[in-house]
């Protein structure tokens, strides 16, 4: 029995449509009807569920805002297609142009969805594990200007779907682009600048800066048109023009480390000897916490020469914080200096091995190698297992005991103690686990990068001893460094006229964006209140 769907006679006398065109285009549409329906289920309800196992929420949250929008694109297409075989509707148009017009408004919203909850999402992810400061400004410029765009164009090309003719648009938009990039060409060039600061930059966000005229500012947000700074000395937000900015000479403070070199001129007696002030000196400087130093010669030192001036408040429970993060911090550089040796040597390894190119057996070498110095970093191999073959592993965080013994729990402990402190602010509490937090993410992502690459050496196999020497500079530069002697206190005689000396005192201090970037001021004034006390008892000050 075959059924035939008809409409009623006096609207098919009106449509001037035969019986059989109508049932012809029933029959497509019950198939396209049909098409549509097992792609949906298969799309939004099999897919879905696969997805869901899934690491990554992105496959889910595409499927999931694209669910409405590819379900009226589809239908639409489907209608226009089939009406497209009626002879009669070539007579009105207007139809076609209808559902041209929801397919790109569709379209359009759909495309604006994808971008600001896919792409930009992904791309903020990203952001936060690289440690370049463009990704950082150029996102939120994206999520603002972007869909504002994507709905331009989008509703231009509506309007063009109705038939509507956008030529003295185009040439009027033409026009006005003109005049407005002449009328704004002072915009334009800091907006330039701002690009050229962002793609070649010399700071991030966070980063201390000195500015010409001697003050000191944190680097807060690079705008389209201008730089927003905070200046320190004064307790004032400042905003530059880029086009200014980017011409000025820049110091940044905070590059290489946030580290930061301070001075101290103190006289002495002429008849003193200055070797006996030097030592008593660098033992003064080496015994107040958070300058840098030899560690084992600084837990030498802070009982015997720290507080007696009475610089601080709380000297017994500044001196057992002080403490507790020295010893934290060797454990870690005890650890990281392993880690380091260890990469010398594997790169060492895989220089000999590389001349005569590399066969199953050493690749397979050196791959335990490294997997033996990711689990001294706290990391170990995980992979999921398919039906017929091992999925691409990946190194993942230990979660048991054993991983606190390890370099990222060995440094999560040191920065847990350094936030006993009785100096820092409630701001420090909460900024520096998160700058050490993203240093360990970039450290795995660094290493996965790596260990990637040394599971599938193909057409790299002369460059593995290259980007592990890359690995080993950015741990020793930018991570952490395990030892820098340079950064020990320094202390230079200086004659002074009619037989008169001083003595000229240099040391770093640990992080002079702590304590509102005040931190360095004040181990100044209390270094300096300590070396003048312990000379006046030893009677060496003049």
């Amino acid at each position: 029995m075959v059924f035939r769907l008809t409409l009623p006679q006096a609207l098919q006398d009106t449509l001037k449509v035969s019986p059989e065109e109508l049932n012809a285009l029933f029959q497509d549409l019950a198939i396209a009807a049909g098409v549509i329906f097992v792609l949906y289920i298969f799309f939004f309800f099999i897919l879905r569920l696969w997805f869901r196992r899934l690491r990554n929420d992105l496959p889910l949250v595409s499927l999931n805002v694209s669910r409405l929008p590819s379900t009226i694109v589809a239908i639409s297409i489907s209608l226009k297609i089939a009406l497209s075989q009626l002879e009669v509707l070539q007579t009105y148009p207007w139809i076609q142009n209808i559902l041209s017009a929801a397919i790109a408004l569709a379209v359009t919203f759909w495309v604006s969805r994808l971008f600001t909850e896919v792409i930009v999402y992904a791309l903020k992810k990203y952001a936060e594990q690289s440690e370049a400061m463009w990704d950082d400004v150029l996102v939120p410029i994206l999520e603002t200007m972007l869909p504002v765009i994507i709905y331009l164009v989008g509703g231009l090309f509506v309007i063009q779907s109705l038939g509507i003719d956008l030529t003295g648009l185009w040439v009027a938009i033409g026009g006005i682009s003109f005049i407005l990039g002449f009328a704004l060409k002072d915009i334009l060039a800091n907006f330039t600048s701002g690009l050229v600061l962002l793609i070649d930059t010399p700071f991030r966000f966070g980063d201390v800066i000195a500015l010409p005229d001697g003050s000191r500012a944190i680097i807060k947000k690079i705008g389209l048109r201008v730089t927003e700074m905070y200046i320190i000395d004064t307790h004032c937000q400042t905003y530059l023009p880029n086009g200014k900015f980017e011409s000025q000479q820049i110091i940044n403070l905070s590059r290489p480390t946030s580290h930061y070199y301070y001075s101290l001129t103190i006289p002495l007696k002429a008849d003193v000897d200055p070797a006996r002030a030097i030592g008593l000196i660098e033992s003064v400087v080496l015994a107040h916490p958070d300058t840098l130093g030899e560690i084992d010669r600084k837990l030498e030192f802070i009982d015997k020469f720290y507080g007696f001036s009475g610089a601080t408040n709380d000297v017994e429970r500044k001196r057992k914080a002080g403490r507790d993060r020295l010893l934290a911090e060797k454990a870690v550089n005890v650890q990281l200096g392993k880690i380091e040796e260890s990469f010398n040597l594997l790169a060492q390894k895989i220089e000999l091995l590389e001349r005569g190119g590399l066969d199953l057996d050493e690749i397979r070498s050196i791959q335990g190698d490294f997997v033996d110095i990711c689990t001294n970093v706290g990391l170990e191999v995980q992979a999921e297992r398919g039906k017929r073959r091992m999925r691409q592993a990946r190194l993942e965080e230990v979660a048991d005991e054993m991983g606190s013994e390890k370099l990222i729990g060995l440094i999560r402990t040191w920065y847990n103690a350094w936030l006993e402190d009785p100096d820092l602010i409630r701001d420090d509490k909460a900024t520096l686990p998160d700058e050490w937090e993203q240093k360990i993410g970039l450290l795995k992502l660094k290493l996965n990068k790596l260990f990637r690459k040394l599971n599938d050496p193909s057409g790299e196999e002369t460059r593995l001893d290259d980007a592990i020497e890359v690995l080993r500079s950015w741990l020793r530069e930018d991570f952490k460094s395990s030892r820098n002697e340079w950064q020990d206190p320094q202390v230079w005689v200086n004659e002074v006229g009619l037989g008169g000396r001083s003595l000229e005192i240099k040391f770093f201090v640990d992080d002079i964006k702590l304590e509102h970037c005040l931190r360095g001021n004040r181990i100044q004034s209390e270094v300096n209140r300590d070396v003048n006390w312990q000379l006046r008892q030893a009677y060496l000050y003049t």
